[in-house]
């Protein structure tokens, strides 16, 4: 199943692309939330092949996801694979300047289900797939709002 939306910010593509790749901030937040994280390099480069393992509680279960960088086009583009035994995804963001001052956050995001369960999951989904779409925009706009003002 594929979800994409997009929200313009108001700053410049840089800004943005920096923002978006303070990969370090994004691990501190994941923790506040309760997730533990552990990545696989210590380096501040944005390279292909970034990796992270995330475990979280959802559901009354705990899952553990691999995540992988499996593209980085600077400042436009950041790819990344998501993978667990049970279900896998991709999440592509685009960074697209609309001026010097206004850029758009485009993100599209696909699940693919690898067992019996999860399929009945995103079945489900499809069957609902308006109240997601509005969903999946609502979170987009709260995160770029966030990213926008410096997630302080």
């Amino acid at each position: 199943m594929k979800f994409s939306s997009h929200y313009d910010l108001k700053l410049s593509q840089d800004i943005v692309f920096d923002r978006l790749s303070e990969f370090e901030k994004f691990e501190r937040i994941a923790i506040k939330r309760g997730a533990r994280v552990r990545r696989s390099d210590e380096g501040d480069d944005i390279i292909d092949g970034v990796k992270w393992q995330i475990g979280y509680p959802l559901r009354g279960k705990y899952r553990i996801v691999d995540l992988t960088l499996v593209e980085a086009d600077v400042p436009n583009t950041l790819v990344f694979d998501a993978q667990n035994p049970t279900m896998g995804g991709k999440m592509r963001i685009d960074v697209i300047p609309l001026s010097r001052t206004q850029t758009r956050l485009k993100v599209d995001s696909v699940l693919q289900p690898k067992s019996l369960s999860p399929r009945l999951l995103v079945h489900s989904m499809k069957l609902a797939r308006s109240k997601f779409n509005r969903r999946f925009a609502r979170r987009l706009e709260t995160f770029a709002i966030s990213l926008e003002e410096g997630f302080d």
